[in-house]
Formats: C-alpha cells, sequence, structure tokens
C-alpha cells in the first residue's frame, strides 16, 4: 500500500524555495563564468576578424516621389473651426 503524504506549503517555505532557486543559478551562471572565463573573454576566432566592417558603406536609396500636391493647388478655401 502506498501512503501519501500531505504537507502544507506556507508562505515562508515557498519565499525559501524561490530564494534557495535564485542563488543556485546565480551561483551556477558564476561558477560557469569563471570556468571558462579565458574563452568568454579571449576567444580564438573572434567574428570581428572574419568579417570587416566598413564605415562608409551607404545603401543604396530608392527615389522618392512626392504624393501630395504642391503647396500652391491645395484648397485654402476650407477653414474648420472649433467652438
Amino acid at each position: 500500500m502506498i501512503n501519501i503524504i500531505i504537507m502544507e506549503l506556507t508562505i515562508l517555505d515557498f519565499i525559501l524555495i524561490n530564494i534557495l532557486s535564485y542563488l543556485g543559478g546565480l551561483g551556477t551562471g558564476l561558477i560557469l563564468c569563471c570556468k571558462h572565463k579565458e574563452k568568454i573573454l579571449n576567444p580564438t576566432n573572434r567574428e570581428s576578424d572574419h568579417f570587416q566592417v566598413s564605415h562608409s558603406y551607404t545603401p543604396p536609396q530608392a527615389d522618392v516621389i512626392a504624393s501630395a500636391p504642391p503647396p500652391e493647388q491645395v484648397n485654402k478655401g476650407l477653414r474648420i473651426t472649433l467652438e
């Protein structure tokens, strides 16, 4: 026969579990960063060595065609005032 134990989870237990989980993840991340620090800070195959970035490159621009009529042709007789 299987015995099922039901435990009541209080708010303090919930907070403690969350804090321990956070600290465990933070500690794991710090340990991995310290262990592989040389690979992270000084990679041998840097992407910047493979690709040269040119700062003088300008993308081709399409011709701009105005869609609004010139200001002389706009109807100046219509005025809307709000009171």
